[in-house]
């Protein structure tokens, strides 16, 4: 059974986009193109106490994960954040969030789990032995 077959579709996305985003250096990255909208790459570079080669590294993770996207200006590449994107992600947290939110104001208890009773008897088994 593969990854697709086991979990939902958009959690999968969803997973993707957070590793994406769960580095410091790509954070400052998808900060830094949230001000000032397109920038080349070498302005990125210069923003962050990394080479070159390891900034690009983290923005083609963030290419991979379509929240950034790059377009050729002369010699240069030119970087954006896609907005959209990272709008679906946030979106996505919110509303894993509030479903996570709910479910512990509920309380449900897991089928597998004991109750109460159950763990008084196996404590009470535990000191009897």
């Amino acid at each position: 059974m593969n990854t697709s077959e086991k979990y939902n579709e958009s959690f999968i996305e969803l997973a993707a986009a957070l590793q994406a985003l769960a580095h410091p250096a790509r954070l400052q990255i998808v900060e830094h193109l949230a001000k000032y909208h397109e920038c080349p790459a070498g302005a990125i570079s210069s923003e962050l106490p990394l080479s070159k080669s390891t900034v690009s590294q983290h923005m083609a993770k963030l290419r991979e994960a379509g929240l950034i996207s790059c377009s050729p200006a002369g010699i240069c590449q030119n970087y954006k954040l896609n907005e959209n994107r990272l709008n679906e992600v946030i979106q996505q947290m919110e509303s894993f969030g509030d479903a996570v939110n709910l479910l512990a104001k509920e309380k449900i208890r897991c089928k597998n789990s004991i109750n109460k009773a159950q763990l008084e008897t196996v404590k009470s088994f535990q000191l009897t032995e």
